[in-house]
């Protein structure tokens, strides 16, 4: 039976619920700090061992339940921070790339520096700041505080979910500028001042001061240096699109996201790009999965069977590799390995081919901190356990390449020639 209710017997009911609310509200004891952080650390401890896979094999006992008790027990004489760091440092230790509690951004106690770092093959560099500091962009970091940048990734390890030194590196610049960690490992002082010891290409070492700004927008390397934009830098938004390379009759393929676009599923846009091919000279098939950090691995399966089709492109695919290559976009790179014979080019990638994935999420319900699990065990590789995919050409990618809007791995996907 169905019911229907008049305007004014709606608006009541509204008040009388409203009324009850705040009569409910007024009479519930305010929890304390130190009981929500517990509730927080009791609804991670139920729920995370019973849904990881393989809880057990990955987090030993009983070094797990002791640190966790540990935790409990120091909840008190800890910040907030530096409580979620401790959580990190937790899930982190089982190594799995897919397994992590989210660095919170603006919460927690948890400020950015206003300054962004990157790895090259030659070291760390700054490549975003705000106006204030931007005499450090384009440098290379000799020194973060008292620290060398290879020893801030030694401190900052422990707190990063990786399964190889790419995957660390490509992590951890986002704990690099963040304040509370660079006051764990003692880069940055209690006066909020982080000194930088830099160096431009050509330069004499120099030294910059940074402190926590509120709110100033960053400007990168690109836009402040007038760099050249190359191809691959070209459509970040976008999660797949091509341009065809008419002077070396080679069709280019930057695929961004293992999803579909809701404005062109990717099997349209297969269609698409392989009828292009069908009317035009293509000596090379290059497909970018340098900015791909994964999704649903099948997605890509349109372009990988239309290839398939066309023994002419199939025999000549190359595949670009890089530190962000994860996940799904790392097997489609293993599938383009395999399936169509592709010269992987680059650099080695950001996990393992036989591990864990299909993931979760686990929202605690205090503090709201997002911790991500994985459901399914993947084994990509069947007679060995590497740490990475590893390309078959390996192509650095320095600083100066970046200054200069060069795309060395591209270059070397062109150039190519077999033996």
């Amino acid at each position: 039976m169905r019911f229907t209710c008049s305007r004014r017997q709606i608006v009541k009911a509204i008040l009388v619920c409203a009324v009850a609310l705040t009569v409910s509200a007024a009479q519930t004891p305010q929890v304390s700090r130190e009981d929500q952080w517990k509730q927080d650390l009791n609804y991670f401890a139920d729920e995370f061992p019973a849904k990881h896979i393989d809880f057990a094999k990955l987090y030993p006992q009983p070094a797990f339940n002791n640190e966790l008790s540990a935790l409990r027990s120091d909840i008190t004489k800890l910040t907030d921070n530096e409580i979620v760091l401790r959580l990190m440092r937790l899930v982190a230790s089982a190594n799995v790339g897919h397994t992590y509690v989210y660095l919170p951004t603006l919460k927690l106690g948890f400020r950015p520096m206003p300054i962004t770092f990157e790895w090259y093959s030659d070291g760390l560099a700054i490549v975003a700041a705000t106006p204030d500091n931007k005499a450090a962009l384009g440098a290379r970091v000799l020194r973060i505080g008292n620290l060398t940048p290879e020893q801030l990734l030694a401190a900052v390890a422990p707190y990063i979910a990786h399964e190889n030194d790419t995957w660390l590196r490509e992590q951890s610049p986002a704990f690099f500028q963040t304040v509370k960690v660079l006051k764990l490992t003692r880069a940055m002082g209690d006066d909020n001042r982080l000194e930088l010891t830099l160096v431009k290409p050509g330069g004499e070492p120099f030294k910059l001061v940074v402190t926590p700004q509120a709110g100033e927008q960053q400007v990168s390397i690109f836009k402040a240096l007038d760099i050249p934009v190359p191809l691959y830098r070209k459509h970040l938004d976008r999660y797949y699109w091509y341009e065809y390379l008419s002077d070396a009759h080679i069709l280019y393929i930057q695929y961004n996201q293992c999803a579909n676009d809701p404005k062109l599923p990717f099997k349209d846009f297969a269609d698409e790009l392989l009828a292009f091919a069908d009317a035009h000279q293509v000596d090379r098939v290059i497909v970018d999965l340098r900015w791909n950090g994964g999704g649903n691995s099948s997605i890509v399966w349109p372009l990988s069977i239309g290839l398939k089709k066309r023994p002419a492109l199939s025999s000549r695919v190359f595949v670009l590799s890089g530190p962000k290559t994860f996940s799904s976009a790392q097997d489609n790179a293993i599938g383009f390995q395999s399936y169509l014979h592709a010269t992987l080019i680059g650099s080695s990638t950001g996990e393992k081919p036989n591990g864990y994935g299909e993931v979760r999420l686990i929202t605690l319900p205090n503090s709201k901190l997002t911790i991500q699990y994985c459901t399914k065990y993947f084994k990509m590789v069947k007679d060995s356990d590497p740490s990475a995919l590893e390309p078959d050409v390996r192509v650095p990618f320095y600083l100066a390449d970046e200054l200069a809007g060069r795309d060395p791995v591209l270059d070397a996907a062109i150039n190519y020639r077999s033996n």
